[in-house]
């Protein structure tokens, strides 16, 4: 009788220590999870802050500090295009071509240094814009 007992006590025992331990890693699982949570949040909400950024000026931001500084002059020269295609001015029209050969030369130079999601961004603000131009000098054109 007395190895019963023993035997019942030593399988309780056994049974408290693996519900304790089943216990403390279900606890840690949560806890995982909820870290892993908390990251995705956190990209989420940078994704938000991108898209938003983007939303707001058309601008992509870069990591890359002479891809950003390119991409502020092509909008500046985009701004310039816009006002001269308004105005109808063909003389100001003509001057802006040697702008637009600098940009193109350094649009060369700066295309082969990106990696990456600056390279995906650049391709998609690219288009974009080329479609921009295509619509204003088709609009010089017919006038």
């Amino acid at each position: 009788m007395k190895k019963f007992f023993l035997g019942a006590l030593a399988l309780m025992f056994l049974t408290v220590i693996s519900c304790k331990q089943a216990s403390e890693k279900t606890e840690e699982t949560a806890e995982e999870v909820e870290e892993v949570a908390e990251k995705v949040a956190e990209k989420a909400e940078e994704v938000a802050k991108k898209v938003e950024e983007v939303a707001e000026n058309g601008i992509p931001n870069f990591s890359d500090s002479a891809v950003q500084e390119y991409v502020n002059a092509y909008e500046e020269y985009l701004t310039e295009y816009e006002k001269i295609v308004e105005s109808k001015d063909m003389t100001a029209f003509a001057g802006l071509s040697t702008k637009g050969q600098e940009l193109a030369t350094k649009a060369q130079e700066i295309s082969g240094k990106l990696t990456g999601e600056d390279a995906q961004k650049w391709t998609e603000y690219m288009t974009e814009k080329s479609k921009k131009i295509q619509e204003l000098t088709a609009k010089m054109t017919q006038q």
